[in-house]
């Protein structure tokens, strides 16, 4: 039975539900299983779909990732770009049994894509998302100790943001078209003997003051944190839009390796969420995907996506 797949993990196709995402002012690749004999039906006025030849691959990959990453270099990037040319060298065999898509959009909405074969028939609704763009002050607190030296409040540091952001537009640019970009990345002095573990009013008081200035949101790295319950290791402050994210994460919530950027993520998916004025926090009960309530992932989902961003 022929099937849509990712070629790439939280790339914007979320085949369970019958759901992908491609940019307003790009494309998105999708990955067609056991292909033979498969006829495409969909709006030609509103979606070009193509197969990627080998004589394609090289130029797709690149502009793939490009606009995925932007400028931006890295070993995140060479890897995924390694990923996809594989994958698509893959399916881009002749009379091979899968086939890469390219599906970019001529207009707006969400038309749908089907693949049919005999009187089988499966189908993607593709979201044509506009691109949204917003900026982050990052901030790292330095503050007093017991004896009055000025020490540093957390591990990470400036130069640690290109990282951060690398990931964070993986997660929400593939998947939902929605990019961050640094207004800055500096240190702050709160010349005060504060406890290693920042209590919230303290935290109110004394450093939400030195946010970001025309910033959309500002992210404070405070070291630790006292989080509510329900936020176990950081927080999102709607009425002054800045967050803020312990330095280890939460590992009992995300899987290792993704235990720190994920709380990151968990509260930008805040900030998302409270600028589209979607009622509530955000928080839901799907396990695995970003903002659950239970075990999370920096997979979106359908859902998450139309809250996120609408089509």
């Amino acid at each position: 039975m022929a099937s849509f797949v990712q070629f790439l993990q939280n790339s914007g196709v979320f085949a369970a539900q019958n759901f992908m995402i491609v940019p307003r002012e790009g494309f998105n690749l999708v990955c067609l299983r056991d292909s033979k004999d498969v006829g495409l039906s969909y709006d030609r006025n509103r979606l070009l779909v193509e197969d990627v030849r080998l004589d394609d691959v090289e130029r797709v990959a690149q502009e793939y990732i490009k606009f995925r990453f932007r400028e931006q270099k890295g070993q995140e990037r060479d890897d995924q770009l390694l990923r996809l040319r594989t994958a698509l060298y893959a399916t881009a065999r002749p009379d091979g049994p899968a086939r890469g898509l390219k599906v970019s959009p001529k207009d707006k909405g969400i038309p749908e894509l089907k693949a049919i074969r005999g009187n089988a028939s499966i189908k993607l609704d593709v979201a044509i998302l506009p691109r949204k763009d917003f900026t982050v002050a990052f901030k790292f607190l330095k503050r007093l100790d017991q004896s009055g030296k000025v020490i540093n409040a957390t591990k990470w540091t400036p130069d640690d943001v290109p990282s951060f952001l690398t990931k964070l537009n993986w997660t929400f640019g593939a998947q939902a078209n929605i990019f961050f970009t640094p207004a800055e990345a500096t240190w702050i002095t709160v010349q005060k003997a504060l406890a290693p573990k920042i209590p919230r009013d303290v935290f109110r008081k004394d450093i939400v003051p030195l946010k970001g200035r025309g910033a959309d949101l500002t992210c404070f790295l405070v070291g630790d944190y006292d989080a509510k319950d329900n936020e176990a290791a950081g927080e999102y402050l709607p009425d002054e839009q800045v967050c803020v994210v312990v330095d280890q994460g939460n590992p009992p919530v995300f899987d290792h390796g993704e235990a720190f950027i994920g709380v990151m993520a968990h509260e930008f998916g805040h900030f998302l969420h409270h600028k589209r004025n979607m009622p509530g926090s955000g928080h839901h009960d799907r396990s695995g995907i970003l903002l659950s309530s239970g075990m999370e992932s920096l997979s979106l989902d359908r859902q998450l996506v139309s809250n996120f961003n609408a089509w």
